[in-house]
């Protein structure tokens, strides 16, 4: 299954797909069977959870049988005595502090409540470390959860008292060209701060990769765009510092198609957003840019049609 970490909706279809191809774990991939919700203090559970969130982020799926890291059928977790505000409880009241946006999605086999998996959702904790309910805090090592060893827990707590900048959101617009026949995309690209401390040294980009005969331009002069190999990378040059919780407009660039160009290059076009910051790199495909780009056009060709 491709993308299976992007996903935020699971159906019956998906699990039996995940174990007819025989999907191995991973470091962002575990399965556990029904046993593993048997815990009453539910401090196996948040192990696993804040191991998750104190690494890479991940998936767990409750309610899949696996054989040497391989999934191999279902292990139905009966829904009406293990509930998702049960699981939920499990995790909150033993991890701390609170994992944000982490998401539990439950899939009933034939919509039959007894024939339950969960699918728990953990993102890559901008909060880290977590510490469980055990006192000990934990992170992913190949297939496990392990302990933290003392100067990983120093150096998640360094960084939490650090700044932490990331792509939060990505505004784009069409809008009219001076030429017919020219789709042009204006893309706003925004910046935030969920760290403690001011942001001040940092880089956002934004590479575009296969995007055929389209034409990339940005309108201000603090933009730096380079012309790679595999495409254009564009990133600020200069760079506003950004309070903590705060969220600016970092890039601003547009993109201008023709008509008779544009399926081949929204079938093809790349999005890659990479974030440096207090000497750490991360990279962020966006796989949805596409999606919004579809919309405008096809809003933007009915409402032509209409007039």
């Amino acid at each position: 299954m491709s993308n299976i970490l992007d996903k935020t909706e699971f159906n019956q279809d998906d699990i039996l797909e995940i174990i007819t191809s025989r999907l191995e774990e991973s470091i962002n991939i575990e399965f556990k069977d029904a046993r593993a919700l048997s815990s009453e203090n539910g401090k196996e559970i948040s192990k696993d959870v804040s191991a998750f969130a104190n690494s890479d982020g991940g998936i767990i799926f409750y309610g899949i049988n696996e054989e040497n890291h391989v999934a191999t059928s279902p292990s139905f977790i009966d829904g009406n005595k293990y509930n998702k505000e049960w699981l939920e409880n499990k995790i909150t009241t033993n991890i701390q502090q609170a994992i944000n946006n982490l998401l539990i999605i439950p899939v009933r086999f034939d919509n039959d409540i007894s024939k339950t998996v969960y699918i728990v959702k953990i993102p890559k904790s901008r909060n880290s470390p977590h510490i469980n309910g055990d006192k000990k805090y934990y992170r992913r090592y190949n297939f496990k959860s392990v302990p933290m060893e003392e100067y990983e827990v120093r150096d998640s707590y360094f960084r939490m008292n650090g700044s932490s900048v990331y792509v939060d959101k990505t505004v784009i617009s069409l809008e009219e060209t001076r030429y017919e026949g020219y789709y042009k995309f204006i893309f706003h690209i925004q910046a935030a701060n969920s760290g403690n401390f001011i942001a001040e040294k940092y880089r956002i980009a934004c590479n575009i990769k296969d995007f055929g005969l389209a034409e990339i331009s940005s309108p201000n002069t603090y933009i730096a765009t380079h012309k790679l190999e595999e495409g254009y990378k564009i990133s600020t040059n200069e760079v506003p510092p950004i309070f903590p919780n705060e969220v600016l407009k970092i890039l601003n660039f547009s993109i201008e198609v023709s008509n008779r160009n544009y399926y081949d290059f929204i079938e093809n076009v790349k999005f890659d957003f990479y974030t440096y910051n207090l000497g750490s790199f991360e990279s962020e495909p966006q796989h949805g840019l596409t999606n919004i780009m579809k919309e405008l056009v096809e809003k933007h060709n009915a409402k032509t049609k209409s007039e």
